[in-house]
């Protein structure tokens, strides 16, 4: 961690901002200090080197010179890199409107480091193999806690993802973390022609495990749900899809009776109380938003007030990402927070259709498999977030910044290549006419 740290601080200012960036998104997601309690003090690792990113990022964009820095057509951020820059601003809206500032601070000050550091990467990141690297570092990190999870258990059979979540999630955003990696992992296979692509494609069932140990029925029919959308989106769809069948074979056996008789529970959700608490929860989120639908009650402010509105015990958080959000952010806020969801997938739709165009340049077929991971993981979450709220969740935030980046660069490529085979017109080819002599 000393070593990462030094490589993330020191490689900021010497090799340039976006090894700053990778090693920030590496902890962000990896949350070393849940995996290594036993070893690690209580240091922000990623704090440290969010900050010397952020001061790194300043002092090469005010001392680049103008002909290096790029032209203001790519410095350019796209409309999904507006909405979600605007999603932020909303969030300092609705903490300053918040019934309880000092309950909605903490989770301020954690908005701010995803949407401040956001805007770093997408500064920063500018050619599509440190998109690919920052793809295979989340994806990777999400294989190691999974084997980390599987190695508890088969080792000491501890099941801690279930009693204890992961990285501040509860089982339930654990659970669904692991469920997200599945589809990264596999189309990380797909994209890549290396030997080292096999381990991944090794880390699907460990990740497919560890999600069966959360006891998750939210994360279990995410996957279901969106497990037609992964054959859909492969570009080999007979081979992919006996991987896919082979990993799900797997299940019966990894599954014990306990996550199996859960599972089946799902049925029974009109007897089951914590669906029926889910239920009490939502209702809440609609009658608070009606009685402050302009910014909502603040950053969190719901669990505050939701048991004087019908929820059954007092704190009870919404269990939906969306209606949490039309609850501490009102209609504004929800409605921004769709803009970039829908944002997100109309640009990598978009993006895909033109790489489809160039079936025989590598660095597209890459680009196509891996907005096909992130896309595919984004439904799990996705579907997952209409039962759970996990907005302070980093995954997420960074697979939308990834397919933001990759539809930028890609377009503006594709501009470049259009210029660069237009006719230079010069004064020459138009000569202005001379006023006669009178």
């Amino acid at each position: 961690m000393i070593v990462l740290t030094a490589v993330g601080v020191l490689g900021a200012f010497t090799s340039g901002p976006f090894v700053g960036v990778a090693v920030y998104y590496l902890f962000a997601v990896l949350r070393p200090q849940n995996i290594w309690q036993w070893a690690l003090p209580l240091v922000g690792w990623s704090e440290i080197v969010a900050w010397a990113t952020i001061a790194a990022t300043l002092w090469y964009v005010l001392n680049s010179p103008a002909d290096s820095a790029g032209t203001s057509a790519e410095r350019r951020f796209s409309g999904t890199h507006k909405a979600f820059l605007a999603f932020g601003a909303w969030m300092a809206v609705a903490y300053t409107a918040a019934l309880d500032r000092d309950a909605a601070w903490p989770f301020f000050l954690d908005y701010l480091k995803i949407f401040l550091m956001f805007g770093i990467a997408a500064v920063v990141i500018r050619q599509a193999r440190q998109i690919w690297l920052l793809y295979l570092l989340t994806t990777g990190a999400l294989v190691y806690i999974a084997y980390e999870l599987n190695f508890v258990y088969f080792a000491e059979g501890r099941v801690d993802i279930y009693r204890n979540g992961y990285g501040g999630l509860d089982n339930n955003g654990a659970g669904l973390m692991m469920a997200m990696g599945v589809p990264l992992a596999i189309y990380a296979w797909e994209g890549s022609t290396k030997k080292w692509r096999w381990l991944f494609l090794a880390g699907a069932p460990l990740l497919l495990h560890a999600m069966l140990m959360s006891y998750s029925r939210g994360a279990m029919v995410s996957l279901i749900i969106a497990a037609p959308l992964f054959i859909l989106r492969s570009r080999r769809k007979r081979q992919f899809t006996l991987v896919f069948l082979a990993i799900l074979s797997m299940v019966p056996a990894l599954a014990g009776r306990e996550i199996r008789a859960r599972f089946f529970t799902v049925e029974q959700y009109e007897t089951d109380s914590s669906a029926n608490q889910r239920f009490d929860s939502w209702k809440a989120a609609i009658a608070i938003a009606n009685d402050y639908p302009l910014t909502g009650v603040g950053l969190r402010n719901s669990a505050l007030i939701t048991y004087r509105y019908g929820a059954d015990s007092q704190g009870r958080v919404i269990h939906s990402q969306y209606l949490a959000t039309l609850a501490d952010e009102g209609y504004v806020g929800l409605a921004l927070y769709l803009a970039v969801i829908v944002g997100t997938w109309i640009t990598m739709r978009r993006t895909r259709r033109m790489l489809k165009q160039q079936p025989d340049d590598p660095t597209a077929r890459m680009a196509h498999s891996m907005l096909s991971g992130i896309e595919c993981s984004l439904v799990v979450f996705w579907i997952g977030t209409s039962f759970l709220a996990i907005e302070m969740f980093e995954l997420p935030y960074v697979l939308m910044l990834l397919a933001a980046q990759t539809s930028l660069l890609l377009r503006l490529r594709t501009a470049d290549a259009a210029a660069a085979t237009r006719p230079v017109v010069t004064r020459a080819a138009f000569p202005i006419a001379q006023p006669r002599a009178s």
